[in-house]
């Protein structure tokens, strides 16, 4: 467990997704609105914006279609999206004609004011019509202002609404904005990557930013600070989807262009040293990790002082990388000092402060020794009271924290443990959408009182009965089978002789590895299925077992808690896409950042995003 992402308030964080719909009146294809506009040029009128053109034998005559064009256009009204087919018509007509292409422009503009017209102008290509209009007149300011307005409300609906994004027509058209090269474009297409990363949707984020880094990289340096930041992101988003190799060699090139460029002590390169730490300690190199994290916190001692947060975070990370070298009692020393300092400075209600005392109670309890056994359940119990009050009952955190709490008393109090997770999931259920909840068992509570009277052996019966016919006629993989193994593990593990445990811990593996195939790893019941097998491996040594092997299963229980307990936040969260297999575990992302960066908390995964213009 380590210490989360530095979080700020988005000024966009409020906005509402919008519908993109456009209704039951389909847009006109250009090809029908080329038509119209041919049969419009004989009832147009008007002496303006004729242009007159000269016949073999010397006399003059008027262009009818494009007055008919201009008339058009000066009459579309404000968020007409039923025109925006019309306007990409003539703008593919008339591109070499400045006036017109101001007219589109202009009219584009009072249609793009509602999002249905800037959905239509998108989807008619109209949008990308318009940046070519504006590169072939580059001199005509009033095109320029009207295409620039245009653009701007583009990335802006685009930055507050990822899905609106990932549609294709208005995808191709972010991807075709960058090509123009305009550096505030670019810088918009680049917050709109991070939303996108923030999100979950990966595939289009990493296109994003490689198409940010190579314009950025073209128009300002492979050293330039917009360059830096884009390639830190996509290292980042390399890392949460396990390409470390690639993740690495571009967090190295980042780290040392930051350093030549900025000097050893600053700021930007200690959080991409602090970068290159988190990758090292998550591919398990825990050795190189600490001695990257030493070096940040010697620097950032020096420079911030040993009080300030991000001097602090720094400490936490190291000592979760010495915890998993098993240095226990060195980890512990660490994170007392770690608690205490942020007790002063940010109290005890504090997010970090909190999170500290987590990592401290599972040090001491990893260590076996009753007294810091309960010492870590206080702590707990503390963090979760505190968590429930400022956060509320069903926050990840807090589902965190009783998580955490219920894996302690697995040993020594399992019926607690069984009520505490079954809270977990409950709350867990309630706050996540209804294609990850967890399937439900009919007989559940019948069996359950069977128990209380006495009757175990034909509660067992029943569930047998129950999980067999449901593999048959369902499939071993279906839900409502799952459930009922899972059950009749849970009554086999109450049992408590040795072969009913042991054929508990083979029906939680099982259990365990088919929801997550068949669910996915975001879905409550493999979370669910992960916590149980957890506890099942923890009880599975017996007194007289050997110490390599409690050793053994303390870690892979540890492991599958930790697998379950860090996806939380995916699972409650309707707009994350659910994703095929568990990531790494997160780890946190360097402190302060100079110079235009900004650190925000990605939905999921570690490291740290810089978003372009937001201090």
């Amino acid at each position: 467990m380590v210490d989360g992402c530095c979080e700020i308030h988005h000024a966009d964080d409020h906005a509402k997704t919008k519908e993109a719909s456009f209704g039951t009146r389909p847009v006109m294809s250009k090809r029908v609105a080329s038509k119209e506009l041919k049969d419009a040029a004989d009832t147009a009128a008007g002496p303006a914006g004729r242009r007159s053109t000269t016949d073999a034998g010397g006399s003059t005559k008027q262009d009818p279609s494009r007055v008919a064009e201009l008339y058009l256009l000066e009459t579309i009204p404000a968020g007409d999206w039923t025109k925006a087919a019309e306007v990409a018509a003539v703008l593919e007509q008339r591109r070499n004609d400045r006036e017109v292409c101001r007219s589109a422009a202009k009219a584009s503009e009072r249609i793009a004011c509602q999002e249905r017209g800037l959905d239509a102008l998108t989807e008619s290509g109209a949008v990308q019509s318009l940046v070519d209009a504006w590169q072939l007149h580059r001199t005509d300011t009033s095109l320029a202002v009207h295409v620039h307005n245009i653009v701007a409300r583009f990335w802006e609906r685009a930055s507050c609404d990822d899905r609106w994004l990932l549609l294709p027509a208005q995808l191709s058209a972010g991807k075709a904005l960058l090509s123009a090269g305009h550096n505030e474009w670019l810088g918009e297409a680049h917050r709109a990557a991070v939303r996108l990363h923030e999100k979950g949707h990966t595939s289009a984020a990493m296109d994003l930013y490689r198409l940010c880094i190579e314009r950025f990289e073209k128009t300002l340096g492979k050293d330039g600070q917009c360059t830096l930041q884009a390639q830190n992101n996509l290292a980042v988003l390399l890392e949460e989807r396990q390409q470390y190799a690639e993740a690495e060699k571009l967090h190295a090139e980042v780290a040392k262009m930051l350093e030549e460029k900025l000097g050893a002590d600053h700021a930007d390169v200690l959080s991409s040293k602090f970068n290159q730490a988190a990758l090292k300690a998550k591919m398990g190199r825990l050795a190189e990790g600490e001695s990257t994290y030493r070096q940040v916190l010697e620097v950032r001692e020096r420079t911030l002082g040993p009080q300030h947060a991000d001097t602090l975070r720094v400490k936490g990370n190291l000592g979760e990388v010495i915890r998993r070298q098993g240095r226990l009692a060195e980890a512990e020393q660490l994170l007392k000092t770690l608690v205490d300092q942020r007790h002063v400075a940010f109290g005890r209600d504090d997010p970090g402060t909190l999170k500290a005392r987590c990592q401290l109670a599972q040090v001491l309890a990893q260590q076996g020794d009753p007294a810091k056994q309960r010492e870590a359940e206080a702590h707990l119990r503390e963090v979760v009271a505190r968590r429930e009050q400022k956060l509320g009952r069903s926050h990840p955190d807090t589902l965190a924290s009783l998580g955490r709490l219920a894996f302690l008393l697995e040993e020594k109090q399992p019926r607690e443990a069984e009520q505490l997770n079954e809270q977990v999931w409950q709350r867990l259920d309630a706050a996540a959408p209804a294609e990850r909840r967890r399937a439900r068992t009919r007989q559940g509570g019948f069996l359950l009182a069977l128990e209380e009277v006495g009757e175990p052996e034909r509660a067992e019966a029943m569930l047998r009965q129950v999980a067999d016919r449901r593999s048959a006629s369902l499939g071993s993989s279906h839900p409502d089978t799952l459930a009922a193994r899972a059950e009749l593990a849970a009554v086999l593990s109450r049992k408590g002789d040795e072969a009913s445990a042991a054929e508990a811990l083979a029906l939680r593996r099982e259990v365990a590895n088919l929801s997550e195939t068949c669910l996915g790893a975001d879905h409550v019941d493999t979370l669910s299925a992960k916590a149980a097998l957890a506890g099942a491996v923890l009880r599975s040594c017996g007194p007289d077992a050997n110490p390599a092997d409690i050793k053994a299963a303390r870690l892979e229980a540890e492991e599958l808690h930790q697998q379950a307990a860090t996806r939380f936040c995916v699972a409650a969260n309707p707009m994350l896409p659910m994703s095929p297999s568990p990531p790494m575990a997160p780890l946190s992302p360097g402190g302060a950042v100079g110079g235009g960066y900004s650190a925000i908390s990605p939905t999921r995964g570690g490291g740290k995003l810089a978003v372009l213009g937001r201090d």
